[in-house]
């Protein structure tokens, strides 16, 4: 059994997620899901909340997954942003001891979440007794998702029939920490090849691989092409812009643009390079709405 008021919220939260993130280009996947009735009194019981004065913290979890690492702190500063982020799990990798990372973050219900929430609370009284007004995130990225899932159902669990395994645990420990090293090996690998494709003037596939968005399929247009041909230290500048940079302020503004490779370098360039062929270039509405956004910002960092 799940109870149906619960799905309401889960589908609100994960609404506000992909609002936002979608505008981003972010790639990334989002799950979720509601504990049900049977694995809610399981918890409860395992962890002793009756006897603590805890309570469960999780019954609506949802897991975002990102294709690359340097993704998670730009995740983490937005959810800390539109979420009432009451509690935070973020492991260090240990090298030394191949602890694994988990990254969580439990965030309290707000405003017509909390109210839906308390009126089932209200209704069911026994049952949502040791229950929490939160939900949990948790962030992976795509690589690690699968060790998360079989550490969870395999040794998590079961914790007891770990106790004498200390090898073993290790080993397990240590497949997380080759996960972890191919995410890195990811990030520097696609470096390599967007600045492979700037030698060769390739600047779309620049772009692709630099930015590393779910851009729409039309390449940089022809205009922006001649003029990078052309001037090849003025794409220099392009490349040379940190792509989190760009990400955060995707994320952080309500900047409704398409995620195109022509409107990426407008960005940049209102931003940060200022040259007047591409500003000229830019379209109209995408001007105003830059001004709009980032001109208040941009006066802010003046003084």
């Amino acid at each position: 059994m799940i109870y149906d008021g619960l799905i309401l919220i889960e589908q609100d939260i994960k609404e506000m997620i992909e609002a936002n993130l979608g505008r981003t280009g972010l790639l990334y996947r989002l799950y979720s899901r509601i504990k049900s009735a049977d694995s809610i009194s399981d918890k409860i019981k395992r962890k002793g909340y009756a006897q603590n004065g805890k309570q469960l913290q999780d019954v609506i979890g949802l897991r975002i997954m990102t294709y690359f690492s340097e993704d998670i702190d730009v995740l983490i500063d937005y959810f800390s942003t539109i979420f009432d982020v009451i509690g935070k799990e973020h492991d260090l990798l240990d090298i030394h001891n191949f602890n694994p990372v988990r990254i969580n973050l439990v965030c309290r219900m707000q405003n017509e979440q909390l109210k839906e929430f308390n009126a089932w609370k209200s209704q069911y009284q026994d049952s949502f007794k040791y229950i929490d007004s939160t939900f949990e995130i948790q962030i992976r990225t795509t690589l690690s998702e699968g060790w998360h899932e079989i550490e969870h159902n395999m040794r998590y669990k079961c914790k007891n029939e770990w106790s004498s395994l200390e090898d073993e645990s290790r080993m397990l420990n240590g497949i997380h920490a080759m996960l972890d090293t191919s995410d890195r090996t990811l990030f520097q690998l696609f470096e390599e090849i967007a600045y492979q494709h700037y030698k060769q003037k390739n600047w779309t596939g620049m772009l692709r691989n630099k930015f590393r968005l779910r851009f729409n399929l039309e390449p940089l247009s022809e205009e922006l092409i001649m003029l990078f041909d052309t001037h090849k230290i003025l794409a220099k500048r392009f490349f040379k812009i940190e792509r989190n940079t760009i990400i955060n302020k995707l994320i952080k503004h309500d900047l409704r643009m398409e995620i195109s490779f022509d409107n990426i370098i407008f960005l940049c360039n209102y931003l940060y390079v200022r040259n007047k062929t591409i500003t000229q270039l830019t379209p109209d509405s995408l001007l105003q709405q830059l001004e709009e956004t980032f001109d208040s910002e941009r006066y802010l960092r003046a003084i």
